[in-house]
């Protein structure tokens, strides 16, 4: 595999693996309101915070792997990861569900 491949295929990767982290990351802040009752304010607040959050880690990414240049397919790398997330969420809820219900 040549250079260019590789850090390409390397690049992806670490995009993907952000994409998992942020989709990690507004799983937890789910996690905090299901605990703590939120008002809007303090809801958009936390959106608000959570998508800086996102473009500074995004960008930094960006500019730490390729020199601030963006990638249609580190985007799409990102999305893929947070929607990756998101469906491996999805199926432990029903592996969970169903084994709740089985033990009942």
């Amino acid at each position: 595999m040549s250079g260019g491949v590789q850090f390409e295929l390397q690049f992806f990767g670490k995009a993907f693996l952000c994409g998992l982290f942020l989709a990690l990351l507004y799983d937890g802040i789910r996690l905090f309101r299901h605990l703590i009752c939120h008002g809007k304010r303090a809801v958009a607040a936390e959106d608000l915070l959570y998508w800086l959050a996102c473009g500074v880690l995004i960008f930094r990414m960006l500019y730490r792997e390729n020199s601030g240049a963006v990638r249609g397919f580190a985007i799409a790398a990102v999305v893929l990861g947070m929607l990756l997330y998101l469906q491996f969420i999805k199926l432990l809820n029903k592996i969970r569900k169903k084994l709740h219900n089985s033990v009942k």
